[in-house]
């Protein structure tokens, strides 16, 4: 039984140092603060976070959200409207969305203010908002990414126990494609559980049905990360499942199994990461799906800033799926996207050399978008 907790919040808007570059996100905002479908995977219990223990035992309901939404963005005087994702680090539509509605409130502040926003979530309930989230798209940006790690039901059932089932999900994301004009949606295939979500055929099975379905995009990751709580509990519901798959988690990680404290790496080793993640593009590309969202472009100073970084910043993601070098394609994006001015009037100027990064090939790039 989940334990449901009203409070109000001291904030509601977290503004990024840098735009995610994979979800587009420059702002991230939770509705909600626990998750009611207990991932056995999920980062978000790791200390990183700050958050309760009993993450997926108590959800608490954020009652102020709405107003103070309003209020930040009335009163905001830098803000300028950008990507608003929905939710890090929770569900934004847990079962009692049905009931208290904070994560439609929301929208229709972001709505209102003009915001696009990105919902990532693994539940049936945001269709109760499709016909918001279609006037958001319209007026500006709207995306949802549906969370699908393995169409098998049993291990789905194992990894998310209270999440929806995998064609449940898959079925969402039939409605939205079939229903609207203006969203958005595709499949975020992450993370990948080493040993149970990696076997190739049942990945190619879930990227051709995803393709049948509509999905405009599969954006993955590489093999799940693990660090302190997080860790200790994926491992304990794996030593109870699947004991002999222990040894293997050991070795991939670089630990030794202790109930009380974990001391492997955050990440798998390096090989396995950059096979699974070749393995995983080799397959989009052989069904024709893009491994990329399609980002927000607003119409202002930063229209050219953000075309460029996304074509600089898809490049660096190709690179890193194939484990080749991308850092300053990456970095070289991240700062153009930062810039407080029209990379056009820097190009005018003939001051390109003046932003970090921005030489040898990625300035020619640059120069013949302009030419």
């Amino acid at each position: 039984m989940v334990a449901i907790i009203e409070k109000e919040t001291k904030t509601i808007l977290l503004k990024r140092k840098f735009i995610d570059s994979w979800f587009w996100e420059r702002y991230a905002l939770n509705p909600y603060q626990g998750c009611q479908f207990g991932c056995f995977y999920c980062d978000t219990r790791s200390q990183k976070y700050y958050l309760h223990q009993d993450f997926s035992e108590t959800v608490y309901v954020k009652t102020n959200a709405t107003k103070l939404l309003d209020k930040r963005l009335s009163n905001a005087r830098t803000l300028l409207p950008d990507v608003v994702a929905l939710s890090g680090s929770s569900d934004p539509y847990p079962q009692i969305e049905q009931k208290y509605r904070t994560t439609r409130n929301c929208l229709r502040v972001l709505k209102k203010h003009n915001y696009p926003v990105h919902i990532i979530t693994k539940s049936q309930n945001v269709l109760d908002d499709l016909a918001l989230l279609e006037q958001i798209g319209c007026q500006s940006w709207s995306t949802v990414s549906i969370t699908i790690t393995t169409l098998n039901a049993d291990k789905a059932c194992f990894l998310e126990p209270n999440a929806p089932n995998p064609q449940e999900r898959l079925d969402v994301l039939k409605t939205i494609k079939q229903s609207s004009q203006n969203i958005q949606c595709g499949i975020l295939l992450m993370p990948v559980t080493p040993f149970l979500t990696d076997v190739e055929s049942d990945l190619e099975v879930l990227i051709k049905t995803a393709k049948e379905a509509g999905s405009d995009y599969i954006l993955f990751s590489g093999a799940m990360t693990m660090r302190d709580r997080q860790a200790l509990y994926f491992l304990e519901k794996l030593k109870n499942k699947y004991p002999n798959l222990l040894p293997e988690y050991e070795d991939l990680y670089q630990f030794k199994y202790n109930q009380n404290f974990y001391d492997g790496k955050y990440g798998a080793n390096y090989t396995y990461t950059r096979n699974i993640s070749k393995l995983i593009y080799k397959l989009c590309k052989k069904h024709n799906i893009p491994i990329r969202i399609k980002r927000f472009i607003p119409n202002d100073y930063r229209k050219h800033n953000y075309i460029i970084a996304e074509m600089l910043l898809s490049m660096a993601y190709e690179k890193q799926t194939q484990g080749e070098y991308c850092q300053n394609l990456f970095w070289a994006g991240q700062n153009i996207q930062s810039l407080k001015e029209s990379i056009e009037d820097v190009f005018n100027r003939k001051e390109l050399y003046t932003i970090k990064n921005v030489y040898g090939k990625i300035r020619i790039l640059i120069e013949n978008y302009f030419s």
